[in-house]
């Protein structure tokens, strides 16, 4: 009878203590989470510097890099359904490519462009099967891209940001409990144009760059902050 007895409390025990556990894993993509993304960024770059004489064009300047980052958000999970909200934010570590105006005179001028960061703040739809979440996401951005000129007696550089919408998709799977991991794609409208003023080095009336769509894949990780 005592053995029986014994036998019951430590059932009743594992009871209590696996069954939140549980209760929470039915719904693994509820709550807070906190992450961390690298992947790769691609952008086109064009336009022409020096028109009215020797144009130089700008489309080698691609933008093209490495980035990393980190996202904060929170998911509501029915069923199999999630809905959420996310921010991230990243920096885009690549070097910016350059070319050079008036190659071998006097008055060569190197010539850079860059984006510097890319953030958003999205909403986000899915389904989940078992610990595997499809989503699809859509939001606003937000970016800054610079121009440079760099002459021996000139140094000049511009800048502008760009709030845009963004969207894209994705796959989660839920590693271990408060653990997960994700692979997705982002396609960022951007489209600024700065106009190079005649103020710089060489530069004529009509002389502009032009930084075109973003797109993104990058992998995370994200730690569950509490369900």
């Amino acid at each position: 009878m005592k053995q029986s007895a014994f036998a019951l409390s430590l059932l009743a025990a594992a009871v209590v203590t696996i069954a939140p556990a549980q209760a929470q894993e039915l719904k693994p993509f509820q709550g807070l989470y906190f992450g961390l993304h690298g992947g790769y960024s691609w952008q086109n770059v064009s336009g022409v510097f020096d028109n009215a004489a020797t144009p130089t064009s700008l489309a080698p300047l691609d933008n093209n890099g490495a980035l990393v980052g980190a996202q904060l958000g929170y998911n509501v999970q029915y069923n199999w359904f999630m809905m959420g909200v996310e921010g991230d934010a990243s920096a885009l570590t690549g070097s910016p490519k350059t070319v050079t105006d008036d190659p071998g005179l006097a008055t060569a001028a190197i010539l850079s462009a860059d984006s510097s960061y890319l953030a958003s703040i999205r909403g986000r739809l899915g389904f989940v099967v078992q610990d595997v979440l499809l989503y699809g996401t859509a939001g606003v951005a937000f970016s800054r891209f610079t121009f440079e000129e760099s002459a021996p007696n000139f140094y000049g550089k511009l800048r502008t940001t760009d709030t845009v919408g963004v969207y894209g998709g994705g796959i989660e799977w839920k590693l271990a409990y408060g653990v997960s991991v994700r692979g997705e794609y982002l396609h960022y409208d951007t489209g600024s144009s700065i106009y190079i003023p005649t103020s710089f080095q060489n530069a004529d009336n009509g002389d502009v760059v032009n930084f075109h769509n973003i797109d993104v894949a990058r992998a995370g990780i994200n730690i569950s902050l509490g369900q």
